[in-house]
């Protein structure tokens, strides 16, 4: 299979399992150990392509949104804490930040630590099905009577730490900030919304920073990959990568705010599960 290929399948994994409740990171650690990809596509800066075309998808997607809290907060800041708290779009605003904290946190104290040392097999199948099952449960006893406009700070807190939590591979971010804003009756399409919201400044910064620290390593991808013509060919492996996992990663979006209006969760709480249990085994194989 050609590198190219490879770039592409990890590029769709990459967008469907970012946003879908389903571990991205879980995904793209296990899927080239399964089938033994090394090279370009098992790199540090192939990871950051993919993480850059998520950040395209979620910025894309919502872009609207966020021009409409930074415009209503510009215009309110003026009359004071009042005024801004009584405008939804510029308190909305306010809560997202408020709500990237902990991530933040966690991430610049343990991030390195975490992709170092906690990247097994079997710790992300246990977490597929440990969390899974909690977003089952969670979402089977939560009422429907919440809104995005109701969410206040305690609640943006609770799903805040639960997004510091999805650093571990195989929690999933969406999954358990989707999972901690049903615990607080946010409906199901306002739990999703509030969880890509939220997503977004912890997917920003994270591919910033990774593509700073992995900036001179992308020059030698080429001869990672063994392909013809130097990195001119390396870099369209990693631009393969970048646009599948952007444009999978748009339709998930699109798809999952359409699909709970209707739906609950199970169907990806079953394949949590399923392919969880199946990484368990082959960790012991």
């Amino acid at each position: 299979m050609t590198s190219f290929l490879q770039a592409a399948i990890l590029g769709i994994v990459q967008g469907l399992s970012e946003f879908l409740p389903i571990s991205s990171s879980g995904h793209l650690i296990v899927i080239p150990k399964l089938f033994g990809w090394q090279g370009v596509v098992d790199s540090l800066s192939f990871d950051v392509a993919l993480h850059a075309g998520s950040t395209a998808a979620v910025v894309g997607f919502f872009w609207q949104d966020w021009v409409k809290m930074v415009s209503s907060f510009l215009k309110s800041i003026g009359g004071g804490k009042e005024k801004v708290l009584s405008d939804s779009n510029s308190k909305l605003l306010l809560l997202l930040v408020f709500g990237s904290i902990p991530a933040a946190l966690v991430g610049f104290l343990f991030q390195d630590f975490i992709e170092t040392n906690v990247r097994s097999a079997l710790l992300v199948g246990a977490m597929l099905v440990i969390f899974g099952l909690v977003l089952w449960g969670v979402d089977k006893i939560s009422g429907q009577k919440r809104k995005l406009d109701d969410i206040g700070w305690w609640d943006t807190l609770l799903v805040g730490v639960a997004q510091a939590v999805a650093l571990i591979p195989g929690v999933s971010r969406s999954g358990v900030t989707i999972t901690a804003a049903r615990w607080a009756s946010l409906n199901r399409e306002s739990a999703v919304r509030f969880s890509f919201l939220l997503s977004t400044p912890a997917i920003v910064g994270a591919t910033l920073l990774t593509f700073k620290d992995y900036l001179p390593a992308m020059q030698g991808i080429a001869l990672q990959a063994g392909l013809k013509d130097g990195s001119e060919n390396g870099f369209s492996v990693l631009f393969v990568g970048f646009i599948t996992a952007a444009i999978s990663g748009w339709l998930a979006i699109k798809f999952l705010l359409s699909f709970v209006q209707k739906h609950n969760f199970n169907i990806f709480v079953t394949y949590r599960i399923a392919f969880g249990l199946f990484l368990i085994i082959w960790a012991f194989r």
